[in-house]
């Protein structure tokens, strides 16, 4: 794996129709139709980490058929993630023997360490006007790629620091405005009401109210399979309703 980034598994693109008119909107006349998609992740998710080349596929090959939104959700109700080094670096070689990803599991120090700093300074920066993935990537890479001891909080503002360009102690103040919190709270809160257990997670609409949710699955072709189907559908409704006038009401 290429230190500082996630590795783009060797699953095949998906090349169809519905892609190649991602990117040229021209070859298809009329209304192009789009796919919201809308990402939950906690920064530390070692499954988060494994997703983001899959999703950065996606996202280039839909180009503007995709709408895209990210929300934190944290783990471990904000507390002790409750396992030391040793299982956390269980976990990882499992994570590794699935996908082929190898992981640094010595950020991880202590058994009552918590993800609740790491996600409350990247919401810091996107409270700060970071709206963008290069804070969240950063906080998962200096963890999972570096070894950084990220479940400290002055550990978690500097990498914030760092990627956003913001000033330490404009992090720090933003984490200590109780809205920052409120702001993860809620993000957590709808993650929550979806009613999955694992991250990452996410949730598809199309045009025509199709919704897709997927938990756990980090496969490129899985995504992408989805997007297509969706995106399939509602460019079939408007080409119907194009050329087939809707009859008026009774």
């Amino acid at each position: 794996m290429t230190p500082g980034s996630p590795s783009i598994l060797p699953y095949p693109r998906i090349s169809n129709r519905v892609f190649k008119a991602s990117r040229d909107p021209a070859s298809k006349p009329g209304h192009v139709s789009a796919i919201r998609l809308t990402y939950y992740l906690d920064v530390l998710s070692s499954w988060c980490f494994v997703v983001e080349g899959a999703l950065a596929r996606l996202r280039d090959d839909l180009g503007p058929r995709l709408e895209y939104d990210w929300r934190l959700a944290y783990l471990f109700g904000g507390g002790p993630m409750g396992y030391g080094p040793e299982m956390n670096a269980w976990f990882y070689r499992r994570t590794g023997s699935i996908t082929g990803v190898k992981l640094n599991p010595t950020w991880k120090e202590l058994a009552d360490e918590t993800t609740w700093f790491a996600n409350l300074a990247t919401q810091a920066a996107r409270g700060l006007g970071v709206p963008d993935d290069r804070v969240r990537l950063a906080m998962s890479r200096a963890a999972m790629v570096d070894g950084r001891h990220i479940g400290r909080r002055d550990v978690a503002v500097h990498v914030a620091s760092e990627a956003s360009g913001l000033p330490i102690v404009d992090i720090e103040r933003e984490m200590n405005d109780p809205r920052a919190a409120q702001a993860l709270e809620k993000s957590t809160q709808e993650y929550k009401a979806l009613g999955v257990k694992v991250q990452p997670a996410f949730v598809l609409t199309n045009d025509i109210g199709d919704t897709a949710i997927l938990s756990g699955l980090y496969r490129y072709e899985t995504l992408a399979a989805c997007a297509a189907e969706m995106l399939t559908a509602a460019d079939g409704y408007a080409a119907f309703g194009a050329a087939n006038p809707q009859p008026k009401p009774a």
